[in-house]
């Protein structure tokens, strides 16, 4: 039995529409440092479990939904810099576009509160990505 090219086709799409559909998480880095290490890095999810994975050790009354993780390392030369890792549930994940704009105004505060030189456009020139047809400029 011979499938239809167009057959094959909506197949694929039927199935990458539903492999979109159930996504849980996004996550990205963003802000590459001179060490290559990104500044920040933001995990968006619907799986409690791997925030449970990401926040081991955070210290909750309740169920833990988020953390910030943080640690320091040091650049080439010799500078230290803190990157953190910010992990939070939702009940509804963010558009690709929302979550990459919250990815670099995160990456600008951390940047803004050390006396880091601001990597946030080194990789995009504050230019979304997550749209090619997006035009707008993060500042």
């Amino acid at each position: 039995m011979r499938r239809s090219p167009r057959l094959a086709l909506g197949l694929a799409l039927g199935a990458t529409l539903l492999t979109a559909a159930c996504a849980t998480t996004r996550s990205g880095v963003m802000g590459p440092l001179e060490n290559t290490e990104p500044l920040v890095t933001l995990v968006v999810t619907k799986d409690k479990s791997l925030i449970q994975d990401h926040c081991r050790g955070a210290v909750a009354v309740g169920p833990i939904l988020g953390c910030q993780v943080m640690r320091v390392t040091s650049q080439p030369d010799g500078q230290t810099v803190k990157v953190i890792k910010i992990v939070r549930y939702t009940d509804a994940l963010p558009s690709a576009v929302a979550f990459e704009i919250d990815l670099h105004e995160l990456c600008h505060a951390a940047a803004t509160l050390q006396s880091v030189a601001d990597p946030c456009h080194k990789d995009n020139h504050g230019f979304l990505q997550a749209s090619p047809r997006a035009v707008m400029q993060t500042r």
